[in-house]
């Protein structure tokens, strides 16, 4: 059955030919956008004015400060290079000074032997501290294991601990004196040493 034109008119709501009071669209924002402008300038320069003047009244008494403190160093300035010369001159100064060479010349093959031995223990470190991380962090990753693991599988990593510790590793030592690199082999105890 067919409908009649009517009924499907009735249906359809018609759109007015005029649209909708829309404010925005309908009247200009300028001036409250002036407005807005204006407020935040103004606020802009208050913050400025109490940042630079108002919470800080002490810094006309800091540039005073400065410019008194500047004086008396410049007025002792002349002086400060005499009195050094003075105390360099004096003779008490003079019998330090020959004391603390003295004392130098006295430790100075001492001095330099503990240098010597400081580099030598230096250049071991050096040698031994890699291979001793890496087999520490092995050993890390099987101790977690050892955690987490249940039963018999415990077990197995605690063995596998144990030989990972027992494990030689190869390490180039420095010789003590010029020659040619030291290699030994050293288990991790013994890096840890």
């Amino acid at each position: 059955m067919a409908e009649s034109p009517e009924s499907t008119e009735s249906l359809v709501k018609r759109e007015a030919d005029k649209p909708a009071h829309d404010p925005i669209v309908s009247r200009s924002t300028s001036g409250i956008m002036l407005l807005c402008a204006l407020l935040m300038t103004g606020s802009l320069i208050w913050a400025l004015y109490d940042e630079a003047i108002g919470q800080r009244p002490w810094k006309g008494i800091q540039q005073e400060f400065v410019a008194r403190y500047t004086r008396y160093l410049n007025s002792i300035k002349g002086n400060a290079g005499r009195t050094e010369e003075e105390v360099k001159a004096s003779a008490e100064y003079q019998t330090l000074a020959e004391e603390a060479k003295a004392a130098e010349e006295k430790v100075r093959p001492e001095v330099g032997e503990i240098d010597q031995r400081v580099r030598t223990i230096q250049g071991q470190l050096n040698a031994v501290t890699d291979p001793f991380q890496n087999q520490r962090g092995r050993l890390t990753v099987i101790n977690y294991n050892i955690e987490v693991a249940e039963g018999s599988a415990k077990d197995k990593y605690r063995r596998e601990a144990e030989s990972k510790k027992q494990e030689l590793i190869e390490v180039e030592l420095p010789a003590n004196g010029s020659g040619d690199p030291v290699v030994q082999k050293l288990n991790y105890g013994q890096l840890e040493k």
